[in-house]
């Protein structure tokens, strides 16, 4: 299978190619703009071209010559806190030239796969009660509607022009590869934090809760939905368990021995106070075992020291 990851450097794309390249039967192909980091593929053997996804001609041509079969959309320029004008960066030089490039994959009978949200697109929510594939979309945040534009024009190309699509819903993906000094991924910035002796701060109270997914158990399940050509489908990619900021933060002191500060904020009004994901659709389609969370969080702790 040809697949033509776009988005394919950052920290979920890289991961998901390091699992397709174990696998000689698949080409993977990598689509980056000439700005973007591509450190975390150096050791790989793929094809990486430099171009933006808005320079959607020179996109197209790249899928016909390589007779690309799979189109993975990654990329995404928004975080949960974008503001209304990264969102408008976000729909001129992503959601537009995307739906042009849904058009072509459909024309062409290229499968769309697109990375959507499953922390964002549901909204908030009061109960503990998880969120189902068939729940409304009720995103709070720019980058979630964001999301939900993308998946309504992938349910709309498929209503109008029989696009064949998979959409996947991650929960919070954290582990290796996963940057320490960013903006967002609780597990990732805590440890960077420790590693740096400063203290982690934390919007709100600590009491919101997330659903967390094991990094290489998100790229098996994902192996796995596009070996078995799943097709047409929305699916949650997440553990289906819930764990408060307070309980990961408790791991990390268990973990590293460390009894760093922590700094409590103001909660922000974008971010959504609990999300678990109902995963009993994905497991209809995979086979896999879940790392329990202290084990993946022990393991990415102990990487990112050695580094």
């Amino acid at each position: 299978m040809n697949i033509l990851f776009i988005g394919g450097a950052g920290f979920i794309g890289s991961s998901l190619v390091k699992r397709f390249i174990s696998d000689e039967k698949h080409s993977v192909f990598i689509l980056e703009p000439e700005f973007a980091d591509i450190s975390r593929l150096k050791d790989y053997n793929l094809t990486v071209f430099r171009s933006s996804l808005s320079n959607i001609n020179e996109v197209k041509n790249i899928l016909l010559t390589n007779k690309i079969e799979v189109v993975v959309h990654l990329v995404s320029t928004l975080i949960p806190g974008s503001t209304y004008d990264d969102y408008i960066g976000e729909f001129k030089n992503v959601i537009f030239p995307s739906i042009k490039l849904m058009e072509f994959c459909a024309n062409e009978d290229i499968k769309f796969v697109y990375f959507s949200s499953g922390g964002t697109i549901y909204g908030n929510r009061t109960t503990f009660q998880p969120f189902v594939e068939t729940d409304s979309m009720e995103p709070i945040s720019y980058y979630g509607w964001s999301k939900q534009m993308m998946e309504n024009s992938i349910l709309f190309k498929n209503r109008t022009q029989k696009l064949k699509f998979l959409i996947v819903r991650p929960s919070n993906p954290y582990g290796h590869g996963q940057n320490l000094y960013g903006k967002q991924g609780l597990v990732a910035v805590a440890i960077g934090k420790i590693i740096e002796n400063k203290p982690v701060e934390v919007w709100g109270d600590g009491s919101a809760i997330r659903d967390y997914i094991y990094i290489e158990d998100l790229a098996n399940i994902f192996y796995q939905l596009i070996n078995k050509d799943v097709c047409n489908e929305t699916i949650n990619l997440g553990s289906g368990r819930g764990f408060s900021v307070n309980d990961v933060l408790a791991f990390l002191k268990i973990i590293s021995k460390a009894d760093f500060k922590i700094e409590y904020k103001n909660a922000r009004p974008v971010d959504v106070s609990n999300m678990v994901l109902d995963i009993e659709k994905m497991k209809q389609f995979v086979d896999v075992t879940l790392t329990p969370m202290l084990d993946g969080i022990s393991s990415f702790y102990h990487e990112s020291i050695k580094i």
